[in-house]
């Protein structure tokens, strides 16, 4: 795995997709997932995913500290959404009844079809996201933007931004690391001490984010990045006929997304 940018090096069949559709597929499943908002859509998009992470032969990571907190976080906003959404028929309270104490926080049909919709939509998008990055070259995406009419100039900054995402993660690492060696130990136990910590650990990051940069322009200028209009590239994406069957059906899901929504197609779970 290519630490400094999160793509993973292969030759499975998502690996040598144009990364081009993939962008387009990843935006146009997640913009049907949001028109047509209905958990059991958003949970077969995931299964999806979840396939294409075995085709890509990519980990997903469920023992990660980073997926745990994740998973952690889409279920307080399922948690959330069942106390907040009451309309709809109760189902069950959350709080029986002891006694004369109760029931409290009724869990209905609406606030748990609701629940269900935004916590499965959060983990669609957080893990199609971490696919596409992963299957992904930067450089093949910047010559398939490129390709496609965008100004090399944009599609190196998109490229850039993809690179910094695993540094922010690598150096969050190193901060802490290097704060537990001197015997600090983060703690969030009060607003002062949350405070604190944010302060030890965002400006660290902010430093070293700030001196990448640096680093980067410094690199871009020597080698005469933008001097010319147009650029160059020694590898090459191209378009091949699985690419234009993939960007065919990437389109039919976003527009039968579409008919749903508007009612032009019945929903068999209507």
């Amino acid at each position: 795995m290519n630490q400094s940018t999160g793509y993973v090096k292969g030759s499975t069949f998502l690996h040598r997709l144009n990364p081009a559709v993939k962008l387009f597929a990843l935006v146009f499943a997640l913009v049907a997932a949001i028109i047509w908002s209905k958990w059991y859509f958003s949970l077969a998009l995931l299964i999806g995913v979840v396939i294409a992470y075995k085709i890509g032969r990519i980990p997903i990571g469920l023992k990660t500290g980073r997926i745990r907190f994740l998973l952690t976080f889409s279920a307080f906003i399922l948690i959330v959404q069942l106390i907040a959404v009451q309309n709809g028929m109760v189902i069950f309270y959350l709080f029986p009844p002891v006694g004369t104490i109760g029931p409290y926080f009724p869990v209905t049909t609406f606030g748990l079809e609701r629940a269900l919709l935004f916590s499965l939509r959060f983990i669609l998008i957080v893990f199609s996201s971490k696919l596409f990055v992963a299957v992904t070259d930067p450089t093949l995406l910047a010559h398939a933007l490129t390709d496609l009419g965008l100004s090399y100039r944009y599609s190196f900054a998109l490229v850039i931004a993809l690179r910094f995402l695993p540094f922010f993660d690598i150096e969050t690492e190193s901060v802490r690391m290097a704060q537990q060696s001197r015997g600090f130990s983060p703690k969030i136990g009060s607003p002062s001490e949350l405070l604190r910590t944010i302060r030890m650990t965002f400006y660290p990051l902010l430093v070293s984010a700030l001196s990448k940069a640096n680093s980067l322009t410094m690199s871009m200028d020597g080698r005469g990045f933008g001097y010319s209009k147009k650029r160059t590239y020694v590898r090459k994406s191209k378009w091949r006929t699985t690419d234009w069957l993939v960007l065919v059906f990437s389109i039919g899901l976003l527009f039968v997304s579409v008919f749903l929504w508007i009612g032009l197609i019945p929903s068999i779970f209507s």
